[in-house]
């Protein structure tokens, strides 16, 4: 049974998907995973430079960066989906992809407008969850002083356990949560 199977694939056959990511090996791994999905076009970039430029002429419906916002990867690019008037697809869905998540990068990622977030290594299934999830299953999209993107309060749940600040490195049901918050 292939990794893709077990679950309900949507049609990405008239998406346009945009990719960033720095590392060469990573590119031509990722290309072919995207690729492998069938979206439309499928544009690569290794800086956020060129997919800026990218996004200013051309529509997109799903975005995914590398996110590495402490080394100053990822943050530009966020930033200039949801909020700088020349690009043409401000609620386009934006996957971050991080192999080393933090809380204070997670919280970053949505605090800047990003739909969803994902931790390096991830399957073709999780992946394309996160795509179909950023596409086709939106939240509302929110402008306000102070921030632009999905809205935050989608999820309905009280508090039922103990603290786990600090607790080590987060899952990804934890970053899940983070994004809903």
């Amino acid at each position: 049974m292939s990794d893709m199977s077990a679950h309900a694939k949507r049609d990405l056959s008239k998406c346009h998907i945009v990719m960033v990511e720095e590392s060469s090996y990573l590119r031509s791994i990722l290309t072919q995973l995207v690729k492998s999905f069938e979206p439309r076009t499928f544009d690569m970039f290794p800086d956020e430079e060129k997919a800026i430029a990218r996004m200013a002429f051309a529509p997109t419906d799903c975005v995914l960066i590398d996110w590495r916002p402490e080394e100053g990867i990822g943050p530009k690019l966020l930033k200039y989906i949801r909020r700088d008037t020349g690009c043409q697809s401000p609620e386009t869905g934006i996957v971050c992809m991080a192999a080393l998540p933090s809380r204070e990068s997670v919280e970053l990622a949505r605090d800047n407008g990003s739909n969803v977030y994902v931790t390096k290594p991830f399957s073709a299934t999780e992946l394309r969850k996160k795509i179909e999830a950023s596409i086709y299953a939106p939240r509302n999209f929110v402008v306000a002083e102070g921030f632009v993107g999905p809205d935050r309060r989608h999820r309905k749940s009280s508090f039922d356990g103990g603290d786990r600040r600090g607790a080590g490195p987060l899952t990804q049901n934890e970053i899940d949560s983070m994004m809903a918050d």
